[in-house]
């Protein structure tokens, strides 16, 4: 059973109107139909839509967080083999 609602369920845009690869707007995540339809969907559908939304910025966030967590273990592993001491070559080893 659909519920009342008293207030009209607001757009969930921010204004960043742009779709990335994926096909999902940058600013809010929906997708190009989810967009152009927001205007004839009924409240249920409405709150469906955001949930949605809001489940693919937390994968799109995670990814984020993931990459920059294997990109900062890369630079800490390229920081550890340049920071290391270069063996002396001109100096002998039986000395």
């Amino acid at each position: 059973m659909p519920q009342l609602e008293l207030f009209q369920i607001p757009s969930p845009c921010i204004g960043t109107c742009q779709n990335g690869p994926n096909g999902y707007c940058y600013g809010c995540f929906r997708s190009r139909e989810e967009r152009f339809g927001w205007m004839k969907l009924d409240d249920e559908h409405k709150r469906h839509v955001i949930k949605l939304c809001q489940m693919r910025k937390r994968r799109w966030l995670a990814k984020k967080i993931e990459i920059q967590q294997l990109e900062s273990g890369i630079n800490s592993t390229n920081d550890n083999q340049v920071n290391e001491p270069t063996p002396d070559l001109f100096s002998s080893a039986d000395k």
